[in-house]
């Protein structure tokens, strides 16, 4: 049985480089930020291992799969092997998905994945990214949090409209 793989494009694409070049030891800080660079612009897509987290992987692999201008190619990179992701992890807007979370375990659950992030700028992305429309005029974490569940909750209603 092949194994499950996610694949990542897009803004989780870039946070998962740039995840990967943060917990790799033998990098100076510029070489980090010129290969998060290229990497970023010249990858369109990733598919990436569930059951593989980035610190443990060791010699494990990650399948990337680049769009030249001619034909596909698939290259192979491979996974750091530290034990601690670094401080400054890239965000990832694609988790929680909100609207699989309010499915599933309902609205107080949403609100509770939620309120682990704080960062109004990271909210808003997650927002944009999910698809979740929001007022651009809402300032405070609390306030965007709340649209943002609300958001889920309307697309979930069109849905079902669409759907019956």
């Amino acid at each position: 049985m092949a194994k499950p793989r996610r694949f990542l494009n897009g803004a989780a694409k870039d946070a998962f480089l740039k995840r990967l070049l943060a917990s790799e030891p033998g990098l100076d800080n510029e070489t980090r930020d010129r290969l998060t660079q290229v990497l970023q612009s010249s990858i369109a897509s990733v598919a990436r291992r569930h059951d593989l987290p980035i610190a443990s992987a060791g010699n494990e692999a990650v399948s990337v799969a680049m769009e030249p201008a001619h034909e596909p190619v698939a290259h192979q990179v491979p996974e750091a092997s530290t034990s601690s992701p670094s401080e400054g992890d890239a965000f990832d807007p694609y988790s929680p998905n909100v609207i699989v979370v309010f499915r599933t375990r309902g609205r107080d659950a949403a609100l509770e994945e939620l309120h682990s992030i704080e960062d109004v700028e990271s909210l808003r992305l997650l927002a944009r990214e999910q698809q979740l429309g929001i007022a651009s005029d809402l300032a405070d974490a609390p306030t965007i949090r709340q649209a943002i569940v609300a958001a889920a909750e309307r697309r979930i209603a069109n849905r079902r409209a669409a759907a019956s």
